[in-house]
């Protein structure tokens, strides 16, 4: 029974077979993805009230839609805040009232790299929240919503936002 390919050298076969390992490692090394991506995913309401609601920590909230430029717009401002000051207590969710559901935003996202958490709400949001005009941010502090700033705002002013937020 002939195993290798007549012609070829053992030694030659096995250098090739390590040498397509090699290349396989390398390749998955510079292929994979340095974080997971974030997936839009619907939320229902007792689950974004009991994060609202929580007693601890700071919270900004982003009613957003996939169709609103200033939405899109204020997103990298708040994805940087949120990189800067979560290890000193704050979070960031971000909240779609699109209509088609979850796969309207997520190209934004998945574009702009947004690491916080986005979930798909929905139009009801708009009267659960009382939403005249988005992007609107809640600013929740110790489970209580201090402040509605509606509107796209630059990131040195959300900056200051977050750190009186934070108490600093």
């Amino acid at each position: 029974m002939k195993i290798r390919p007549s012609g070829i050298s053992i030694s030659a076969s096995i250098s090739f077979f390590f040498a397509s390992l090699i290349s396989i490692y390398f390749l998955l090394i510079n292929v994979s993805p340095a974080r997971s991506e974030v997936t839009v995913r619907p939320i229902e309401e007792a689950d974004l009230d009991e994060m609202i609601n929580q007693e601890q920590g700071a919270l900004i909230v982003s009613f957003m839609a996939a169709w609103c430029a200033p939405c899109i717009d204020e997103l990298p401002a708040l994805n940087n805040l949120y990189r800067k000051y979560r290890d000193q207590g704050l979070n960031v969710i971000g909240i779609s009232i699109d209509l088609e559901g979850a796969v309207a935003i997520q190209p934004v996202v998945s574009k702009l790299k947004i690491d916080f958490p986005v979930y798909w709400f929905g139009e009801k949001a708009i009267d659960r929240f009382n939403l005249t005009r988005i992007p609107l941010l809640l600013v929740v502090k110790q489970g209580r919503v201090v402040e509605r700033i509606p509107g796209r705002r630059p990131e040195k002013y959300l900056d200051s936002k977050v750190k009186s937020l934070l108490g600093r």
